[in-house]
């Protein structure tokens, strides 16, 4: 009789057991992991070429305005100061262009980094006036006058990224710029003629002409969009095509009649 009711219970045993099992939840697969974004070529398998040239303004420019001083630095920095937001050599060169690569995020580093920005204050003017360099670099200021002077540097919305006061002949520290590429104003409150403008980028290709206009950049072989930017003239493109080894001459002029204030 025992024998007889186990062999009955069997077959519930087995039903109950296969009920188990099936009620295991399947196995989930892994999900697929993300592909690393491609790295950047090593320097040494980079094969590098040369862009350079000069930049122009053709006509007659107007002559630079002159703001007048205070008679507390006279004696320093004289009673006028030239306004140095467009400054044309001979032929027409113009100084303080930036010159940029339009975009530089899958290229390598370059061989050489650019210099770090450095703003000097001279006779009650900031030296250079214009300035290219990587957001979210240092910024060195120095103060080169027996005078006190401040450094604000503030975006377009007046939103203020730092502002040092400079009292010391000789002063000199270090600022950061800005994370977010862009235009930088820079201004000193006691002086109110002072100004000056760094250009930020987030790419290490950029360069500023020299006082004859010229500039040169070193960037891997390839087709690359060059930018010139000028704060009182409007942005203009050219592409170029740069051969391993070659040099390749660009040439940028604008009309005076471009010009705004």
């Amino acid at each position: 009789m025992l024998r007889a009711t186990f062999l009955r219970s069997l077959p519930l045993f087995a039903l109950a057991f296969a009920c188990r099992e099936s009620s295991a939840p399947p196995s989930v697969p892994a999900a697929p992991q993300a592909q690393a974004p491609a790295p950047a070529r090593p320097a040494a398998d980079v094969k590098w070429g040369v862009i350079e040239g000069r930049v122009r303004l053709t006509g007659t420019p107007p002559p630079p305005t002159s703001s007048p001083t205070i008679g507390t630095v006279v004696s320093v920095c004289g009673e006028q100061t030239e306004d140095r937001s467009l400054v044309v050599g001979s032929e027409g060169a113009l100084a303080y262009t930036v010159v940029s690569l339009k975009s530089a995020s899958p290229l390598p580093a370059p061989r050489q980094p650019p210099a770090e920005p450095v703003l000097d204050q001279k006779k009650c003017l900031y030296d250079p006036p214009v300035l290219a360099a990587r957001a979210g670099s240092q910024l060195t200021l120095r103060n080169s006058d027996p005078l006190v002077h401040n450094v604000r540097a503030s975006s377009s919305t007046k939103r203020s990224f730092f502002n040092v006061a400079m009292p010391l002949e000789g002063m000199s520290t270090r600022k950061p710029l800005p994370e977010e590429p862009g235009v930088v104003p820079i201004r000193c409150d006691i002086h109110p003629w002072m100004r000056a403008v760094v250009r930020t980028f987030d790419h290490p290709y950029f360069a500023t002409t020299s006082q004859d206009g010229r500039f040169r950049l070193e960037v891997p072989e390839g087709s690359h969009t060059l930018v010139f930017w000028h704060e009182r003239l409007p942005q203009a493109e050219k592409t170029v095509n740069v051969r391993a080894g070659e040099s390749v001459q660009v040439e940028q002029d604008w009309a005076v009649t471009d010009l705004h204030q």
